[in-house]
């Protein structure tokens, strides 16, 4: 059987022409745009990319989850030129267009979710989350919000303020967004099992420190599942991102979250 070789390392890594321009982005680019690989991508396709030396990787990261089908997919060229070709941008709620009308026909058709449903697209994740709790905060009239413990949701204001993990993210950025609180994340391999997080909903501590529990926008179960609908037809990108950093340590057995304190009985 031939085997196709998909890595290709032409010379040292970073090269001489990625040390070149990233000596460039040392000078323009803000700081905190850190680079995690010395590499200076020419192209992709598929799973592989070429730097400006001539070497080839995998790529692993695939846009951070946004190339579920890879680099220039033929497809995926084609309809971006088609596109192209016609208009680009315009803001949908100024000039509208076919197409965004079409695409949420498709997602609300595809979606996870009983009954009616309606759709509103974003630019980034983050912009997602922050309007996924406007939504349900506008359709609920309650304004605190639940995070899990080790989630990441963005980095504009709200959306940190529900970001558990401190470094790099939140360190030395706050205030942060008010009635955020936390709760262990289930997980039955290295706890707490998913009856363990349920029951921290239950006690009084956890809402007392700002909140009382009438203003949490799950609401009763019906409610809960009408604010659901808003949050998956808005926020579809969106997802918990496990992770064994949690909120920052505190005194007294409470652990810093945003704005808000809340106590947990979850392991540090």
């Amino acid at each position: 059987m031939a085997t196709t070789k998909a890595i290709e390392l032409k010379t040292a890594i970073p090269g001489p022409r990625s040390k070149e321009i990233l000596d460039r982005k040392d000078r323009v680019i803000a700081d905190p745009l850190s680079i995690y690989l010395p590499v200076m991508i020419e192209r992709g396709e598929g799973a592989t990319l070429t730097d400006v030396d001539g070497n080839t990787f995998i790529d692993f990261t695939g846009g951070v989850g946004c190339l579920n089908v890879g680099h220039a997919h033929p497809r995926v060229v084609e309809a971006v030129q088609e596109q192209a070709a016609k208009f680009f941008h315009t803001d949908f709620t100024i000039v509208p267009y076919e197409t965004y009308v079409t695409l949420a026909e498709r997602l609300v058709a595809t979606a996870p979710i009983s009954g009616p449903a309606k759709v509103a697209f974003f630019n980034a994740g983050t912009e997602a989350v922050e309007n996924a709790v406007k939504f349900a905060r506008a359709y609920t009239k309650r304004p605190a919000v639940i995070a899990f413990e080790g989630g990441f949701h963005g980095r504009t204001l709200l959306s940190l303020s529900l970001t558990s993990k401190t470094h790099p993210y939140k360190a030395g950025l706050g205030p942060f967004a008010p009635e955020v609180y936390r709760l262990p994340f289930a997980q039955d391999y290295r706890g707490p099992r998913a009856a363990e997080a349920l029951a921290a909903l239950e006690r009084k501590p956890l809402l007392q420190s700002s909140s009382s529990p009438s203003k949490v926008k799950a609401g009763s179960s019906s409610r809960r599942r009408s604010s659901s609908r808003a949050y998956a037809a808005s926020a579809t990108t969106t997802a918990s991102c496990s992770s064994s950093t949690r909120c920052r340590p505190g005194t007294g057995g409470r652990e810093r979250c945003g704005a808000s304190s809340i106590t947990t009985s979850s392991p540090t």
